[in-house]
């Protein structure tokens, strides 16, 4: 039967049914900020944050700030929920040889200053993402294996790899392209306060938890309303309190029961897919090398201690399903051949014996818990099946800005973390196991082999190869579980009365396309 934990956080800690639960979020700002609007053509989106770099659209992909980011700025490509590379500033491309792509850009398209869209802008972004300066951003890595770009004409840009990049169309979704002008006058720093781009909402103003945008009318994707006002409300009580009282027309991170509560009250749930699985991924770089999560066996056996398919039925109504591998079926090259660990308790107690632990051990796992649906109940969850076996797991929350600083500094306080492995937005099952493998910069999971076979799937050329040099790798990383695998991320949102065409292709709001309607 499964055992909810409510989340506590608190300053100092707290011992609860043997767990110890530590807090460090900031306060929610306080609903009474979010003040009904005036305008009856605006529409209002309840976030977890807006995005810590303000306005620089390279400093992430994934939630919380793709819903700031993706209202201003558009890459070359799109995908969609099913996967489909459809163009978007770009119109068509053509694979010249291994290493030589041709885009065909858009010739209608302007800046939110009214300067024209051409090459130019698609060759200043590339040659800022491979600059020193850049090293810093997650969408330089990402786009790690783009060599050059060369503007051919106003509207034709040739882009060189440095590796066969067969999934390269995909790859430029993510290049999302800035007003050279501004970002040269302003400097990176400067652009993020004031940031231009050719999405079709163009940003008015900055404050502490709200971002207000207006409509970019002259742009080729004018949206169907006036202004956009994004607020930034952390906990998900405030967002469902902002829908029912019709301060927001659209709440994001929501639980299953947050939806429930919604629809009683007459509002709109809505459930979208990711590419994305949530893990407790090890710290094995920095953890003592005789620390029992050093031993692949422990591993093995925390991932048979869960009983994921339980708390998915409890906690997300049986709408996703427990994760085998760091991608989805969603992702190219998911391996559908392996299946998720199952609940075998009996296995685990046996694999931690043979490593050396039967009474279990301790062990610090930092998460955040305001930017998906059910985060804290899923991972307390975890942490109270662990207990069954012997193992202690002390949650520490921290809030987003850490696990940047944790990611891209190496700033850890414990040995795992909670985060999604995400193909998102490349429909590419690689990205997520170059960021956790010793490709990554100051990498927390470092497995040699592995990485040599990830380097090498990278650089094949042909489809099916690359494909199945994939499917070999998910089934290295099921093998070793550098993570607990959890369940396939679904993101849970709410809809107000007045919100018409709503649709969204895994974690992007289609904004251009919503309308609001008395």
């Amino acid at each position: 039967m499964i055992r909810i934990i409510t989340l506590v956080v608190i300053g100092a800690g707290l011992a609860f049914g043997g767990l110890l639960i530590f807090g460090s979020e900031k306060k929610a700002p306080e609903l009474d900020a979010v003040a009904p609007s005036t305008e009856p053509n605006t529409l209002r989106v309840g976030v977890v944050s807006l995005p810590p770099a303000l306005g620089n659209p390279y400093r992430g992909t994934g939630v919380p700030t793709i819903y700031t980011y993706r209202a201003m700025f558009e890459g070359l490509t799109f995908v969609t929920e099913e996967g489909a590379i459809e163009p978007r500033l770009a119109t068509s491309w053509e694979n010249i040889d291994d290493l030589t792509w041709k885009f065909h850009l858009r010739d209608d398209v302007v800046f939110h200053n009214g300067v024209p869209f051409t090459a130019d802008a698609v060759v200043f972004a590339i040659e800022y993402l491979r600059s020193p300066e850049a090293r810093v951003e997650p969408i330089a890595r990402d786009l790690a294996a783009i060599e050059s770009a060369e503007a051919l004409d106003d509207y034709t840009v040739l882009i060189r790899t440095n590796i066969a990049a067969p999934l390269l169309p995909a790859l430029t979704e993510a290049l999302m392209i800035v007003e050279p002008g501004q970002w040269q006058r302003l400097g990176r720093e400067g652009f993020a306060l004031e940031p231009i781009g050719t999405g079709p909402f163009k940003l008015v103003k900055w404050e502490e938890a709200k971002a207000t945008l207006q409509a970019h009318h002259e742009g080729w994707r004018p949206p169907k309303v006036e202004e956009l006002h994004l607020f930034a409300l952390p906990d998900a009580s405030s967002r469902v309190q902002a829908i029912l009282s019709d301060r927001i027309d659209i709440a994001v991170a929501m639980s299953r029961d947050d939806i429930l509560a919604v629809e009683s009250a007459g509002a709109r749930g809505d459930v979208g897919t990711t590419i994305s699985v949530l893990g407790i991924s090890f710290i094995l770089t920095k953890t003592p090398k005789d620390h029992p999560i050093q031993d692949r066996r422990v591993r093995q056996a925390l991932n048979y201690a869960v009983n994921k398919d339980a708390y998915i039925k409890a906690l997300f109504g049986g709408l996703t399903k427990a994760a085998s591998q760091p991608s989805t079926a969603a992702g190219f090259g998911y391996n559908d051949s392996i299946k998720a660990y199952p609940y075998d308790p009996k296995r685990a107690r046996a694999l931690l014996a043979e490593a050396g632990y039967p009474d279990g051990f301790p062990f610090t796992a930092q998460v955040t818990i305001g930017g998906g649906a059910s985060l804290a109940p899923a991972y307390q969850q975890v942490a109270a099946d662990l207990l069954e076996v012997g193992v202690v797991m002390t949650l520490r929350t921290m809030p987003v800005q850490q696990l940047i600083r944790g990611i891209q500094e190496g700033e850890w306080r414990g040995e795992a973390f909670g985060m999604n492995y995400s193909a998102e937005r490349t429909v590419d099952s690689l990205r997520p196991v170059r960021l956790h493998s010793c490709i990554q910069r100051i990498p927390w999971y470092c497995n040699e082999e592995l990485t040599d076979k990830v380097s090498v799937a990278f650089a094949v050329a042909d489809l099916d190869k690359r494909r199945k040099l994939t499917e070999e790798i998910m089934a290295m990383y099921h093998e070793d579980a550098p993570a607990i695998w959890m369940h396939e991320v679904i993101m849970f949102k709410a809809l107000g009365p007045h919100v018409r065409h709503f649709r969204q292709d895994h974690t992007v709001l289609n904004y251009d396309e919503i309308e609001l309607v008395p």
